[in-house]
């Protein structure tokens, strides 16, 4: 009878012993799980943290892109055309990254506005290219009526207002008041009428007889000196582009193009010319081309002639200094009995306005003088042409969504 319930007991122990096993092993198996996950997770980590560290020196490559290339722009970006694009290819950069740069012309020609778009990217093919987008645009040459790098002058009751001529001709219905003067030196005003504002750098002098009906700013803040434009390479304006009349000496060695008398027109696009002389009511005229440029290396002196624009439109019509004269001359211009229509460009010189006719256009000069009472109507049409200088538009930056 005893040895039954012995026989109970180790078939009890054994059954205990035999599930101790199974647990034993799930337990195992349970712990292994684990350290498998935490094991992936660590390396997840890892990866998540180094690919997070690769996308940000992507981005970091992609900001250094965009810097250089603002820093150093292109110089074959001025000849694209509006919808036209400029890859600058994949640059290298010290810490094993790379970056490239599109530049995008977007505006509808005229002044010009472009996107930049610049990708980012490092060694890692995990952190993927990082792109970045942001604005450039061209700054207006002709923003102010006159705009002088030196002093600026008005007087002999002279009257300065303004038009857009992308609105119609000058008349009661386009006449503005945004004839705007900055000058980085002084502004004296004698007997003249501003309808715009003047600021300067120095004092600005309103004497008796005159007014700035949109306020006057003396100890503004200095602006950057406008460029100088780089002469022509391939010379002078050939002698065949200067058709042979009475009263008219060209050479094409010196560049000294001389009209005496009668009327000389020109009828090309572009020329280039060390000296232009008018004398004896002698006229220099250009037809209603598209647009003509006529740069000049030393001067031009029409104080007793006249210029005339058969476009009327001064967008058409434009005269811009080059290089630095070995012979700096002022420049004078006149509107005497015929209204003038053009724009002048000669920051390194002296620009004299006689005459008491009417000038629309735009003028930027060293020093400026205008002393005839004539009457300046700024064409606001001329801030909308193509600009040699290139700005950032602040604000512009932007991460595109996805990269």
């Amino acid at each position: 009878m005893r040895s039954g319930p012995r026989r109970d007991s180790v078939c009890v122990g054994m059954e205990r012993r035999g599930f101790a096993l199974p647990t034993v092993i799930f337990g195992i198996t349970i712990m292994s799980i684990i350290a498998v996950v935490a094991l992936s997770t660590a390396a997840d980590e890892r990866s998540a943290s180094r690919a997070g560290r690769e996308s940000t020196l992507a981005l970091y490559a992609a900001e250094a892109g965009l810097r250089q290339t603002y820093g150093s722009w292109p110089a074959a970006a001025a000849a694209l055309q509006p919808g036209d694009s400029l890859d600058l290819g994949w640059q290298a950069l010290p810490n094993k990254a790379d970056y490239r740069t599109v530049i995008h012309r977007v505006d509808g020609g005229g002044l010009q506005e472009y996107s930049v778009v610049v990708q980012g990217r490092r060694t890692d093919p995990k952190a993927g290219i990082i792109t970045i987008v942001a604005a450039a645009g061209g700054v207006p040459i002709f923003g102010q009526a006159v705009h002088t790098d030196g002093d600026l002058y008005l007087s002999n009751g002279g009257l300065f207002d303004s038009f857009d001529s992308g609105n119609g001709p000058y008349g009661l219905a386009t006449v503005d008041t945004t004839a705007n003067l900055f000058a980085n030196g002084a502004i004296n005003i004698t007997g003249t009428t501003v309808k715009g504002s003047a600021s300067a750098t120095g004092a600005v002098s309103v004497g008796a007889g005159s007014s700035v009906t949109g306020g006057t700013t003396p100890n503004a803040p200095v602006q950057p000196p406008m460029d100088i434009n780089t002469c022509p390479v391939a010379g002078y304006t050939p002698t065949a582009k200067v058709p042979p009349a009475p009263g008219v000496s060209y050479s094409s060695t010196t560049g000294v193009l001389t009209v005496s008398s009668g009327t000389l027109t020109l009828t090309d696009t572009s020329y280039f010319f060390r000296v232009i002389v008018l004398t004896g009511n002698a006229k220099l005229s250009f037809p209603a081309n598209p647009s003509v440029s006529v740069v000049l290396r030393d001067s031009i002196n029409a104080a007793s002639g006249t210029v005339i624009n058969q476009s009327m439109n001064a967008a058409n019509l434009a005269f811009s200094s080059c290089g630095t004269s070995p012979t700096p001359a002022y420049w004078a211009l006149s509107s005497n009995g015929t209204a003038s229509y053009y724009s002048v460009y000669a920051p390194n010189h002296v620009v004299y306005e006689t005459g008491g006719g009417d000038f629309y256009g735009a003028v930027v000069a060293q020093i400026y003088y205008a002393s005839g009472g004539g009457r300046f109507h700024y064409d606001a049409a001329l801030a909308r042409l193509p600009s040699n200088k290139i700005a950032v538009q602040k604000g512009s930056w932007a991460q595109l969504p996805g990269s």
